[in-house]
């Protein structure tokens, strides 16, 4: 359940978490960015830790998007457990999820069922979801030079200040003609095709609880004249080389298909803490009401049980 999570979480972020991720391409291959790629892979590589996430979308001046989450990963790249808020400026919704005793367990807000989630068991996961987990260097290699190239003097933006304590403070701000043609052609591209639904995909909203369907459609539909305006970042690493708390914004400006202009202003920020020592969340389902459920049937029953 902890990639099907992912999904969820995927789905709940839509257009800003892939417009979020266009911001690695405003970092450039010199000692800042270094220090930055370091630290994150030292981070990522802790399989026991706490993420404080925030998500927040604007539109012209107005609130689209608050996503907060509270993560906490047990081990082994597991989710031990979540509880996510999502307002998309009508209505707020939550999900809470235990990953406790081989079973994988949510709970939305509006409903007093306490859902499990039975995806491990079957075909359709077999064939059609599961995938190695552990990545091929060399790829990842190969996605890192290209990366690396893509920036070209970005690199130049990036500075560190150490502070007390071996604390270092990594930052960059690029805007305007500082940001090169070939990363906002490749960054309109993920903008304007990130908020249209894949009807390949499942709609884990449909079972979970949790309208996803409502929130994507409230994003801004940009077509035209896609543009990112600035992009900026802050990071705070501690002595063990361990991101502590990360704050990214992107700005896009662009018009919709009926020609009316946006500015969209996304930012994410992530604090982590409990580094080796955090401890999930359970719930006691004595009592409770449960129902078992898996949220990829319709989509078995969509593409048909082929084997």
């Amino acid at each position: 359940m902890n990639k099907k999570l992912g999904l969820i979480g995927a789905g709940v972020a839509v257009s800003s978490m892939l417009l979020i991720s266009s911001a690695y391409a405003g970092i450039g291959a010199d000692p800042g960015y270094e220090a930055y790629k370091s630290a994150f892979k030292n981070t990522m590589a802790i399989q026991n830790v706490t993420r404080n996430v925030s998500v927040s979308v604007e539109d012209n001046g107005s609130s689209l998007l608050n996503v907060n989450s509270t993560i906490k990963t047990n081990g082994e790249d597991a989710i031990g457990s979540a509880n996510v808020a999502v307002n998309n400026g009508s209505t707020e919704q939550t999900i809470q999820f235990y990953n406790q005793d081989g079973q994988q367990i949510v709970k939305t807000s509006g409903s007093d069922v306490y859902q499990i989630v039975d995806i491990e068991n079957s075909d359709f996961e077999d064939k059609h979801w599961k995938h190695d987990k552990q990545a091929d260097p060399a790829l990842a290699q190969e996605m890192e030079t290209i990366l690396d190239s893509l920036v070209g003097n970005l690199k130049n933006y990036v500075s560190v200040e150490d502070e007390v304590g071996g604390v270092r403070d990594i930052h960059f701000k690029v805007s305007g003609s500082q940001i090169s043609p070939v990363v906002n052609t490749i960054g309109s591209v993920i903008i304007k095709h990130g908020s249209q639904a894949n009807p390949s995909l499942p709609a884990p909203a449909e079972t979970l609880g949790v309208n996803l369907s409502s929130i994507q459609d409230s994003f801004p539909k940009l077509a035209q004249d896609i543009k990112i305006e600035s992009v900026s970042m802050n990071a705070t690493v501690d002595a063990d080389n361990h991101i502590t708390n990360q704050i990214a914004e992107i700005e896009i400006s662009g018009n919709d298909g009926q020609g009316t202009t946006h500015k969209v202003i996304v930012k994410l920020q992530m604090g982590l803490s409990d580094f080796n020592s955090t401890v999930a969340d359970t719930v006691d389902l004595e009592g409770k009401q449960i129902e078992k459920i898996n949220p990829f049937e319709n989509l078995k029953d969509r593409h048909g049980d082929s084997k």
